[in-house]
């Protein structure tokens, strides 16, 4: 058993949360979609789904693997796996559901952004230890405009309403990145100078707004992908069905 990942980009893999569910005794089986790798026909031998950001749009249906993978997704739904969705990943995930995914108004967000906790979000077990108000970078041109039904709205920042949400128990999207490195964030700059100047950031403000950000952002990102594999994919649950073998 282990953990199905989707990947879209050779720049945004699951990074800082995959690496925290192997340090909590997780496999990982990584798909790099866009290299070619198929998505399964069934979830045989899978107990959780990580669908990861890149950047193609949830809404382009000529991407080869977008319908088969949004159903894979509706099936771990069914049944309750786990499953997180970063960024690109949390709009495919949201359409995958009945949710809609459009163009971002006023063009891209990128950069560090506050995102606030509401009500439901404050008490989500998920976001124990979480700040409300917390500065998350962001790197997206759509978002999830309406979340799926049964959907519920954990985070918003000032441009973005549905950063942060959640399907049932076991489900989760996140528009923001909380799974990136440093190094991630200059690799997007290499690859996107543009992104910069949409985004209203001077060369030199984004160094250093992440020199001073990126400490506080990691801590609270460890303990968000410590809570998710403690709560949401618990590495006992491999062994269903086996712990009357272990335990005598």
């Amino acid at each position: 058993m282990s953990i199905l990942i989707f990947e879209h980009s050779d720049s945004a893999g699951s990074e800082r949360l995959g690496e925290t569910l192997r340090d909590y005794g997780h496999r990982l089986n990584v798909l790099r979609l866009h290299d070619g790798d198929d998505v399964p026909p069934d979830l045989d031998n899978v107990d959780g789904i990580i669908t990861c950001g890149g950047p193609q749009s949830a809404y382009d249906d000529s991407i080869a693997w977008l319908a088969p993978q949004m159903s894979l997704l509706r099936q771990a739904r069914q049944i309750d796996m786990p499953i997180v969705g970063l960024c690109l990943g949390s709009q495919i995930l949201a359409r995958a559901l009945g949710g809609v995914v459009e163009k971002l108004p006023g063009g891209i967000e990128f950069g560090w952004h506050q995102v606030t906790l509401n009500a439901l979000g404050r008490e989500d077990v998920i976001h124990t230890g979480i700040a409300w108000t917390s500065l998350q970078f962001q790197h997206h041109r759509d978002h999830v405009s309406k979340l799926p039904p049964g959907g519920r709205l954990l985070s918003s920042s000032a441009r973005c309403k549905g950063q942060a949400w959640s399907h049932g128990l076991r489900t989760y999207g996140f528009q923001y990145h909380p799974e990136i490195t440093i190094e991630t964030i200059e690799r997007w700059v290499q690859e996107e100078p543009e992104a910069l100047q949409e985004a209203g950031i001077t060369p030199d403000q984004l160094p250093q707004q992440t020199e001073r950000f990126y400490p506080a952002f990691a801590r609270l990102a460890d303990r968000l992908f410590e809570s998710i594999a403690l709560f949401l994919m618990p590495v006992d649950r491999r062994y269903q069905g086996l712990v009357k073998d272990l335990h005598y």
